[in-house]
């Protein structure tokens, strides 16, 4: 269901919404403030390679080129809905969230708790502010995540502490202006580089684009059957899109949220749409939007489609490790010496094996391959590293 921008019947729909006892109350700030970031106890560092490798301080860690991992999130009324919690174990009585944004933020927060140190990332929430319909507001630009450090001891780093707090912080409102959002951040990401992926996340479909003009059939509160009263529904006898009810401004933006993501499959970078409840009258173009953005699976739906809270956070994890964790490591230069070369695990040596190891793909490019991979993309491995200056370790 949207935050509908109507036009004179929009007091009415507010007063009907806020009779119903069973919505939930308003949301709070969780936090008084963004922290501070020298009011951190930082960890014990990680172990050190050094006091593992046989080759001891001769050894030195290769740069690797970072994936990009941009998340463009629906900010719009309708995240406040609830969502089913899942019947995953790992919930304490009480801890589950109860709306649709705060489950996207907790699955968010998991992922990059455990990979943000591998990564670059950054988020736009769009809209803007409440009752808007603009290309909202970027809440962190991409940018390198904290030390390792703090993943290896199980606590947040003052860089994701910051970004959640702004994530957090924000009460949903508004339409889902999909097309204005991702038309600004095709320039940025599009410089960003190679690996670079944007997390579409959403619970319904685009709109806000008050030039266009639709029928019952793209028109969003008749898609979605908007009650508006107890005589009067947006279905079949009425276009709730027309100038004197809602507006154009809710027809469903379905070419234009396409285009854009063409524009940015066109520049590298690949758009992996994510639909949460509420988004069912919408999979036909969440599809088309999957398999434009060259990330969609390959069954029906094309796009991710969750049902509940446990399943966003499971999903959100393993797209995010295989973005994170992916068995193809691309240096930024070279080794010097290939033969002196080793990779490691969270600081255990993977031997060299074409079969359950690694090896060259070519100069700059290491391919894990067997059992290793397996442990990468089953998100099993914290910490990947190549070092050079010490004899490969061969199987």
């Amino acid at each position: 269901m949207r935050q509908w921008l109507g036009r004179a019947l929009l007091p009415t729909i507010a007063w009907l919404g806020c009779q119903d006892e069973a919505r939930p109350p308003p949301a709070t700030d969780p936090v008084p403030g963004p922290p501070e970031q020298g009011s951190l106890v930082e960890p014990d560092p990680a172990p050190s390679l050094d006091t593992i490798s046989p080759c001891g301080a001769a050894t030195a860690k290769l740069e690797f080129v970072r994936p990009n991992l941009y998340f463009a999130i629906d900010a719009s009324g309708s995240m406040t809905e609830r969502i089913p919690r899942g019947d995953a174990a790992n919930y304490e009585p009480g801890t589950a969230p109860y709306s649709r944004y705060a489950a996207l933020a907790l699955a968010i927060e998991a992922l990059l708790a455990r990979v943000g140190h591998r990564v670059n990332y950054g988020a736009t929430l769009f809209p803007r502010e409440a009752d808007s319909c603009d290309e909202g507001e970027e809440i962190r630009a991409l940018a390198p995540g904290d030390d390792v450090s703090f993943a290896v001891s199980g606590e947040l780093g003052p860089k994701l502490q910051s970004f959640m707090f702004y994530v957090r912080r924000r009460a949903p409102d508004g339409g889902t202006p999909v097309t204005l959002a991702l038309r600004a951040l095709a320039p940025p990401l599009g410089a960003a580089g190679p690996n670079t992926y944007l997390f579409l996340v959403t619970d319904g479909g685009p709109n806000c684009r008050p030039e266009l003009a639709c029928g019952l059939e793209t028109c969003m509160p008749n898609l979605e059957r908007l009650r508006i009263s107890d005589d009067l529904v947006c279905d079949d006898r009425i276009n709730c899109c027309d100038e004197s009810l809602f507006g154009p401004i809710n027809c469903l933006d379905a070419d234009g949220s396409l285009e854009a993501v063409e524009d940015l499959a066109a520049a590298g970078v690949k758009t992996i749409v994510i639909g949460m409840p509420g988004s069912e009258a919408y999979a036909d173009v969440l599809d088309r939007l999957a398999v434009a953005g060259g990330a969609a699976r390959a069954d029906t739906p094309r796009f991710y489609q969750v049902a509940d809270a446990d399943a966003l956070l499971a999903t959100v994890s393993a797209l995010g490790l295989t973005v994170a964790m992916s068995c193809t490591i691309q240096l930024t230069e070279p080794p010097p010496d290939p033969t002196l070369v080793n990779l490691f695990f969270d600081g255990q040596v993977v031997p060299n094996d074409p079969v359950d190891g690694w090896t060259f793909a070519d100069e700059s490019t290491v391919r894990v391959q067997g059992a290793a991979c397996a442990l990468l993309e089953g998100g099993q491995v914290l910490q990947a590293d190549v070092v050079a200056g010490c004899p490969i370790v061969i199987r």
